[in-house]
């Protein structure tokens, strides 16, 4: 990258760690706070509302979204005729939301799910306010003024979720929060990035926008299959008990490294697709953005897995053991994270390259594998299978990035070892640590933040030892180059 650009990616990638640093903060007290006061059978309620409406959610703008951001050159016209498509998209959604709730009961026999999800079909139009500013700051690069909607959404939300979980609101408690956060983002945006709103439709620019967006709509659908399809499977067959258990180890095994990697991977679409043009530049971007997010995915994923039955115990069950049914799904969902981390800059690469195709077509491969097996893994396994057969079936789309990745930008297998090797090596001490303290237990929270700070050490200093503090050395440097403006 150009010196500007290299410098505009790593502040951005700086106000957006620093949002998800303090999502993570937030949101992991208020997790606490909420797994204490609230039942499996709650986030069960609220899980399976929330696949209805995240499958809605998918024809939300048909990737117009990104195909606004991916085009070099954009006038009002096309503009205008993207928000009037997905104004017109939310309204049909909020009204199929609303009208065919009843019939997720036969899906889920719980008549709370009914009012549950036409309260969180609100969230189609408020978001739609929202669609515009996003889409040119996202532009625009600007993710300062992202970052500070980011972050006192994110505050609003925890703090809403826990004040009404402790004064009694159930389930609700989780419902009104998501309600607040996509308000609050919305009047923020606006804020920051004011827009004057008119309609306009342009046939050329429509059909252009969906042609580039047809293929990642429907490779964000095989995404949302991928990701919700083990929760309703879950959800219909063991009840609404068993999906809250799954639901909790899931959110705590995929939370850290979904919030690494989306503050790089909001950058890097953009960013890429500055320099689609020149490859080189491109391939030695994405390597070095490899080796960052395998460093910081496995050392916070591996540290966990470590410490997931004192965590269970003590953080989130209070010295109880209401999450340890939740243990084995927990740890075999600490490498999905991991998995997940490492392969999502791939989709960002493909997005800048306008090899969407690349994208539907390795989702639609981890979809039909985890689809194919949900039903009888489940009846055979429980959770614990499913967990493991999506981990498997995410680690199946790298076969195809890896072909297409070695067609475009000439990148070799030795070449990703490189990048992930000094990570995978530093854990080591971390799975030994884990074997030799196996049954021996923290009865304290101080007694569990010394192991997590131990753990942290150790994987620090043998990867700094491997890599012989090189990365260390860059990171250093880049940020005393770094132009902060």
């Amino acid at each position: 990258m150009s010196d500007s650009l290299k410098n505009t990616t790593i502040r951005n990638i700086g106000y957006t760690s620093i949002t998800k640093v303090i999502q993570i903060v937030t949101s992991a007290i208020a997790n606490i706070i909420l797994t204490r006061t609230l039942l499996p059978n709650d986030y069960g309620i609220v899980g399976f509302a929330v696949i209805f409406i995240s499958f809605l959610a998918q024809f939300g703008d048909l990737g117009i979204g990104s195909a606004i951001i991916q085009k070099k050159d954009l006038n009002d016209d096309e503009l205008y005729t993207a928000f009037t498509i997905k104004i017109l998209l939310s309204l049909v959604l909020f009204l199929f939301a609303f009208i065919f709730a009843p019939l997720t009961i036969r899906f889920f026999d719980n008549q709370a799910i009914v009012p549950v999800i036409r309260v969180l079909a609100f969230t189609f139009v408020l978001n739609t306010f929202s669609f515009l500013p996003n889409v040119l700051l996202t532009r625009d690069l600007n993710y300062k003024k992202i970052s500070c909607a980011n972050i006192v959404s994110a505050i609003i939300n925890s703090s809403v979720a826990v004040v009404l979980a402790l004064t009694g609101f159930k389930y609700w408690s989780l419902v009104i929060a998501g309600i607040c956060m996509t308000l609050s983002l919305s009047v923020l945006v606006n804020i920051f990035r004011p827009v004057r709103y008119r309609f306009a439709y342009n046939s050329d620019a429509a059909r252009n926008f969906l042609k580039y967006g047809g293929n990642l709509f429907l490779a964000g659908f095989s995404v949302f299959l991928i990701f919700n399809a083990d929760n309703f499977i879950i959800g219909s067959v063991k009840g609404a008990t068993n999906l809250g258990y799954y639901s909790v180890a899931f959110t705590w095994g995929t939370m850290v490294c979904s919030m690494i990697g989306s503050m790089v991977l909001n950058v890097l679409f953009p960013t890429f697709s500055k320099i689609q043009g020149n490859r080189d530049r491109l391939k030695r971007a994405y390597l070095r953005i490899l080796q960052y997010v395998s460093f910081g995915g496995l050392l916070i994923n591996m540290t966990l897995f470590v410490a997931s039955r004192d965590f269970l115990l003590i953080v989130l069950g209070h010295n109880t053991d209401k999450w340890m049914p939740a243990l084995s799904a927990l740890r075999i969902l600490c490498f999905y994270g991991i998995a997940r981390l490492l392969l999502e800059p791939v989709g960002s690469v493909m997005m800048a390259l306008g090899r969407t195709d690349i994208l539907k077509k390795a989702n639609f491969l981890a979809a039909a594998i985890e689809l194919g097996g949900l039903y009888p893994v489940l009846y055979f396994y429980g959770i614990e299978g499913v967990a493991v057969l999506v981990t498997c079936a995410y680690i199946s789309q790298y076969l195809l990035y890896y072909l297409t990745l070695r067609g475009e930008l000439q990148i070799g297998f030795k070449e990703l070892c490189t990048c992930v090797n000094p990570a995978l090596m530093a854990v080591v001490p971390l799975v030994i640590l884990f074997f030799a303290g196996e049954a021996k237990h923290s009865d304290s929270i101080p007694i569990f933040i010394v192991k997590l700070i131990g753990c942290t050490c150790m994987y620090l200093i043998t990867y700094g030892l491997i890599t012989k503090w090189s990365l260390y050395k860059d990171m250093r440097r880049q940020l005393l180059n770094l132009d902060i403006r």
